[in-house]
């Protein structure tokens, strides 16, 4: 067991498209951000979360270590995201039995939900907290392939980190955006460059994630076919213009409406499978976005309007004490970073 000051809680969210590190410090349980950076990444270097091309990573890894936006990192501990893509996260039910035979009964039936090997995969469950009179635990459990995880242990040390742990960036996401107190069910829909995360949160859990392929640059193509312009005035217009100036129409409405159909979907499914017979029924009842094109003008408007449910955008720092001058819109591509940070303060 690492045992590193919680006042260097150091969070690495990789992604295909960019590099987010965040810093936190905690001066007698006030928490603040001491330090944040993000740094574009270059196509090819990281294809769906894994590492591809060492060698040309190691050099942005060590340029954002020294031009954070304020003092450099300090610390080698760190808590790096897992790409939501390459991990399973399932909730299974389990009968009522004595403690000392729960962790064997899940590994068996974990077997036939991980389409791996259980020997291939580093593995981790948690008992999800429902009614006293229900039959059956509802276990969430986790595992993520260990060439994958091997591959990230090996390139943190290539430029001295010490990895204190690895989570899928669901489990940042909760941590950053929802408070402890919070058990309102929420989808919460993580919009990014490269994929959309989606993560249902019901009674202080998990209880599902997915990941589909709607994303900012799938966004910017379709404008950029549309508009007739280059990717790069394509992702201006998005920002200028986003789902409100009806005199500029982007063309990303199917889009939108492709996203709106797969909540629905999930709502469905939530409401068909998840919550277990013994449970008292809770509707969804919020939808939270976040991501870098969570900030699409008229986008939560939009969502609301189709799903008939509050649709808002998600505050990253709502766990932090000390926010200072940082901005919602600025933080928020940070939200999987904090959250990692928050892992070992809170």
């Amino acid at each position: 067991m690492f045992n590193f000051s919680k006042k260097l809680a150091f969070g690495i969210d990789l992604s295909d498209a960019s590099l987010k590190m965040v810093q936190l410090k905690n001066d007698t349980g006030k928490l603040s951000i001491s330090n944040f950076v993000k740094i574009d990444v270059p196509e090819g270097l990281v294809e769906e979360g894994i590492i591809k091309k060492e060698d040309k990573l190691i050099p942005i890894f060590k340029e954002a270590l020294n031009n954070s936006k304020r003092d450099s990192f300090k610390g080698k501990g760190v808590v790096c995201s897992l790409p939501e893509e390459k991990v399973f996260v399932r909730v299974i039910k389990i009968p009522k039995m004595k403690e000392e035979e729960l962790s064997e009964a899940i590994k068996w039936e974990a077997e036939a939900h991980i389409p791996l090997s259980i020997d291939d995969v580093y593995f981790d469950w948690s008992v999800i907290k429902t009614k006293e009179d229900s039959n059956n635990f509802n276990i969430l459990i986790t595992a993520a392939p260990k060439d994958i995880v091997d591959k990230y242990v090996s390139f943190l040390k290539k430029i001295n980190l010490i990895p204190i742990a690895f989570e899928p960036e669901s489990f940042s996401v909760i941590r950053s955006l929802i408070k402890k107190d919070d058990l309102i069910p929420t989808i919460i829909i993580d919009l990014g460059a490269t994929g959309t995360n989606f993560v249902i949160f019901s009674g202080s859990d998990i209880r599902f994630t997915s990941h589909i392929s709607i994303s900012g640059n799938l966004l910017n193509n379709k404008i950029a076919e549309k508009m007739k312009v280059s990717l790069k005035k394509a992702n201006e217009f998005k920002i200028k213009y986003g789902l409100e100036d009806k005199e500029n129409d982007l063309g990303v409405e199917s889009i939108i409406d492709d996203l709106v159909n797969q909540i629905k979907d999930y709502i469905v499914f939530y409401n068909d499978q998840i919550i277990d017979a013994n449970e008292q029924k809770k509707d969804i009842s919020r939808i939270m976005l976040c991501g870098g094109d969570s900030y699409l003008l008229g986008l939560p408007e939009n969502l609301s309007s189709k799903l008939n449910l509050p649709v808002e955008l998600g505050n990253p720092l709502i766990n932090i004490d000390d926010k200072g001058e940082k901005s919602l819109k600025k933080m928020i591509v940070y939200t999987t970073a904090i959250g990692l940070a928050l892992r070992e303060v809170i």
